[in-house]
């Protein structure tokens, strides 16, 4: 592994401990509320917190696994590109849906606290669509590793 990978590792595994304490927190103040305005405001952060973790790792993973197999790694590489491109387009009309559910529900709720928190997931939703367009054309034009073999399509492996 190259050094300033081994730097980030460590700023993330920093960041995932911070997390899952922050976690353990949500969990209880989560459990242990009473309203149910307070409960789902817990129960968003926790969720967050969680896919932080989950990110986070992965993250880790993306920057520690060399795949060697130069065959496989390419396959896996273009299929796994061309799912992700097929599928997000399904996601993205399940994301207009529920937006388009959202809008529906904020026209008849009177409730001040639920209006913020349907504004707020709303939001999330208007925002998961443009995130994951952009990371799909990063992804598609991103190498399989960040480590440049002699041509640019060479895998390269960590020999011992």
């Amino acid at each position: 592994m190259r050094v300033k990978d081994a730097e980030v590792i460590a700023v993330l595994d920093e960041q995932i401990k911070l997390e899952q304490d922050t976690l353990d927190k949500l969990v209880k103040l989560e459990e242990d509320s009473k309203e149910t305005a307070v409960r789902l405001v817990f129960l968003d952060l926790r969720l967050d917190t969680w896919k932080h973790i989950k990110f986070l790792e992965g993250m880790k993973e993306l920057l520690t696994t060399t795949p060697c197999d130069e065959w496989s790694a390419k396959v896996g590489r273009y299929t796994g590109r061309v799912k992700l491109e097929r599928e997000l387009d399904n996601l993205a009309r399940e994301e207009d849906k529920m937006i388009e559910l959202l809008e529906e529900a904020l026209a008849k709720v009177s409730d001040p606290i639920a209006t913020l928190l349907l504004k707020h997931m709303k939001e999330e939703e208007s925002n998961h669509s443009k995130d994951l367009r952009q990371l799909v054309k990063l992804i598609q034009i991103s190498p399989l590793q960040s480590e440049k073999g002699v041509k640019g399509t060479d895998i390269v492996c960590e020999t011992e």
